[in-house]
């Protein structure tokens, strides 16, 4: 992907090499600088940020609409004779709990001088779940039968909707569980906030409610992780299982 911005007399093209990425994965590219005028010019800094931006907001054009992740500085006291074009390449890691791409924001790679976050160039970085939490939802998904929806990012944690299957004998009070993901320093950290019905007594008559029940839970690597370093799947549906358990009926209604 690529995009141009210009702050004249220079002009800014930044190039990456790729167009999505996952979570905690290497983003690299080229920014390249040009002096449109004949005369010298320096600027006292280049720099690539990524920042994560509300659509809304910064439509808007709304102050304070990006929240930075990470500064990647590029050159500082760059000098260009006239006419001449300079090339650098750039590379940083993605955090591994960093922003989904859904659809209320998105990750931004920012560019240009000092002041690269009030008027610099722009370009999105489409971000989807890394492979590690993309399998524990398929075990969700393959193991139990449960549906999943689209992903959120919500408050730090990437956020899934999971429905039991239709007709569910064994989860007959359970309407759904939003589960949220999020590696945090090789943790994978895990919270089901689960919401069933239950019965509640209001004057003489028994009506049915909905009451939310959470359980937290983390897993290390060598939890996650299979000897081989692929995704351990047994572990996975234990975890689920556990959380399960405590949403099971003791009354069916």
């Amino acid at each position: 992907m690529r995009s141009t911005f210009f702050d004249r007399p220079l002009e800014y093209k930044l190039l990456t090499a790729k167009e999505e990425w996952l979570q905690g994965e290497a983003i690299e590219g080229k920014l390249s600088i040009r002096n449109m005028n004949e005369e010298k010019v320096i600027t006292n800094t280049v720099d690539v940020l990524l920042a994560y931006g509300n659509f809304k907001k910064v439509k808007a054009g709304e102050e304070d609409c990006w929240e930075m992740l990470h500064r990647e500085n590029i050159q500082k006291d760059l000098s260009l004779d006239g006419n001449q074009q300079l090339s650098f390449n750039w590379r940083f890691n993605l955090p591994s709990d960093a922003p989904i791409t859904d659809k209320s924001g998105s990750l931004f790679l920012l560019f240009g001088g000092e002041d690269v976050l009030d008027r610099g160039g722009r370009l999105d970085v489409p971000v989807k779940m890394m492979e590690l939490l993309q399998s524990f939802l398929q075990t969700f998904s393959t193991q139990f039968q449960f549906v999943q929806r689209s992903p959120k990012f919500k408050d730090g944690w990437t956020e899934v909707q999971l429905d039991p299957p239709t007709g569910s004998r064994e989860f007959p009070n359970l309407e759904h569980v939003m589960c949220y993901l999020r590696m945090v320093d090789e943790n994978l950290e895990l919270k089901y906030r689960c919401k069933i019905k239950t019965l509640k007594k209001e004057g003489e008559s028994m009506k049915v409610r909905g009451k939310y029940l959470e359980v937290s839970q983390t897993l290390t690597a060598d939890d996650y992780l299979q000897t081989s370093g692929f995704p351990n799947r047994s572990r996975f549906r234990e975890m689920i299982e556990i959380a399960l358990s405590e949403a099971k009926p003791t009354v069916v209604f």
